[in-house]
């Protein structure tokens, strides 16, 4: 269970939220360039007194550098290590934020030129579909170090079952970002049936089933009593039915919208 940094504020507020999520037990927080709170992240670990070597640091270059070439690549992967001061030194895991057509396989190539360097320990993709990376990993391309992850939106409410076992398959992490959904469906019907009948949350149900589908499951609040609920997750188990339930929860129009965001969040910009 990972912390999503998307939208904690780059000030105190921040580093607050940061600290209130690892003294609730987080260790594995994704952030990204885009979301312009790497040195805010770097300030609370050096504050939590923690060994760097404790967390697991996730982090994305955006579409802008993509667009750039390899070395505005480099330069914004650096400037992400250097944003974490002290606390940094490498990545644990970096990501293509979004796949830029015509640009996305020179910037892993360049992601890789880091990981040889021992800036960026493994790394990994956001938001490719499987033609995409099937792009990335033609016979031509030479990649030498495969993606271990590929992050996408996924939940009860954005599921699309072919996309998860395709990198499954083929020994890829999937990560669920916005696995959550945003707290925007916990008045669900069926939901709130299942999160009756385990005496829990709806956030709670939710974040059990990423979890038994195998997946990365990236979750964020800002309020310490939930970020300590949404770790409480291990001493219930969703049934085969509950699971039947959560997978058919996405509808086919949200499936065309989402689709579409995600055709143009990957233009050049």
């Amino acid at each position: 269970l990972a912390f999503g940094m998307y939208k904690v504020p780059a000030d105190d507020d921040g580093v607050a939220i940061i600290l209130n999520a690892i003294k609730s037990g987080y260790r594995h927080f994704d952030t990204a360039s885009y979301y312009n709170n790497e040195a805010t992240l770097g300030k609370a670990l050096r504050l939590s007194n923690l060994p760097r070597h404790h967390f697991f640091l996730t982090s994305k270059v955006w579409n802008d550098a993509q667009k750039a070439g390899r070395s505005a690549v480099r330069q914004s992967v650096l400037q992400s290590i250097e944003a974490l001061g002290d606390s940094g030194g490498y990545f644990d895991l970096f990501l293509i934020h979004w796949p830029v057509p015509g640009c996305f396989v020179e910037t892993y190539k360049e992601l890789e030129v880091l990981h040889e360097e021992g800036k960026l320990k493994c790394l990994g993709l956001s938001n490719f579909s499987p033609s995409e990376y099937a792009e990335l990993m033609a016979e031509g391309n030479g990649i030498r170090v495969a993606p271990v992850v590929n992050q996408f939106e996924v939940s009860p409410f954005m599921y699309r079952p072919n996309v998860v076992s395709y990198f499954q398959e083929r020994g890829v992490l999937v990560s669920s970002s916005k696995a959550l959904h945003r707290g925007e469906s916990f008045d669900n019907a069926q939901l709130e049936m299942i999160s009756r009948k385990h005496s829990v949350s709806p956030a709670q149900v939710v974040l059990r089933w990423g979890l038994q589908k195998g997946l990365v499951v990236v979750a964020k609040t800002a309020k310490r009593r939930r970020m300590k609920e949404n770790r409480d997750i291990l001493h219930f188990v969703l049934s085969e039915d509950d699971m039947t339930t959560l997978n058919g929860l996405t509808s086919a129009e949200d499936v065309v919208k989402r689709e579409k965001l995600e055709k143009e969040r990957k233009l050049p910009m």
